[in-house]
């Protein structure tokens, strides 16, 4: 205060200066909000077009999973455990089978009663690992038997096994405990249906002669009159001619091909054998 009058722009702790100045203009500031508000409208109406799409999708994935995945999920997971379970199941089973097969025999004392009474062919694994059984308990307690029973068997066994390559391999250790079995049984008489083979063979030939114990391959051989007393049999399905050979107490140890088959199925028809192999 000057003369004993106030000067404004003095007071202590007021900038009348800046008290004087203009309010800024907030246009700025309005611009800001008004972009801002624009952006949430133009998010909404995008959640608006396409929130009913997004929620269908949604739905529909939802759908898929709960009606498809999961039960394809459940059935392949209890498809594995079936298969499993199976398989931790077959030895058990085939145990049993083979307990049954030799109960059955030990009660009947009959191979072919045997046979009927304890294997199904309905279940081709378990079946031969049944007939197989029966074979080599047989032949273990020499028990006697037609050898018919024996070529039927090895027909089931074929039979039970048709269509399916994994099962004909199932199949032949049965197979060979069934011609094992059956050179443990008596010769029979020579027939006159088969006197001699009905082709030629050009190779080696052995006429008349015996081998008793070891081992004896007969592929590329014509044997004639010979016999196999307590051999182990080889044959890899080669060319090969038998007349009248007897196979005593052998055993057989071939692996499985159409002309080894072949020469199976006429050891359990006849003994001594005669025909043609290649």
């Amino acid at each position: 205060m000057e003369n004993g009058e106030f000067v404004l722009d003095e007071w202590v702790g007021v900038d009348f200066p800046v008290m004087a100045k203009p309010a800024q203009n907030d246009d700025g500031k309005n611009s800001a909000v008004e972009a801002r508000l624009s952006t949430l409208e133009e998010r909404s109406k995008w959640h608006q077009q396409n929130g009913w799409g997004i929620a269908g999708s949604l739905a529909a994935a939802m759908f898929f999973i709960v009606t498809t995945w999961i039960p394809h999920e459940q059935k392949s997971l209890q498809d594995a455990i079936k298969a499993d379970t199976a398989s931790q199941l077959e030895p058990i089973k085939l145990d049993l089978v083979r307990v049954n097969a030799l109960l059955q025999l030990k009660e009947t004392k009959s191979v072919s009663e045997a046979i009927r009474l304890g294997v199904d062919f309905s279940e081709p694994r378990l079946a031969m690992e049944a007939v197989k059984a029966i074979a080599q308990q047989a032949k273990a307690e020499n028990i006697a038997t037609e050898p018919f029973v024996l070529a039927k068997a090895n027909e089931q066994v074929k039979e039970s096994a048709q269509g399916s390559p994994a099962l004909l391999n199932a199949a032949w250790p049965a197979r060979l405990a069934l011609a094992d079995y059956r050179s443990s049984l008596p010769l029979q008489p020579m027939t006159q249906e088969n006197p001699h083979p009905s082709t030629s063979f050009h190779g080696l030939t052995m006429n008349g002669g015996s081998l008793n114990g070891f081992k004896q391959k007969l592929d590329g051989v014509y044997w004639k009159d010979y016999s196999f007393i307590n051999v182990e049999i080889e044959y890899d399905g080669g060319p090969m001619v038998l007349e009248n050979v007897k196979f005593i107490n052998c055993t057989f140890k071939m692996n499985y091909n159409i002309h080894a088959s072949d020469f199976e199925d006429a050891l359990l028809a006849q003994n001594p054998v005669t025909g043609s192999f290649s």
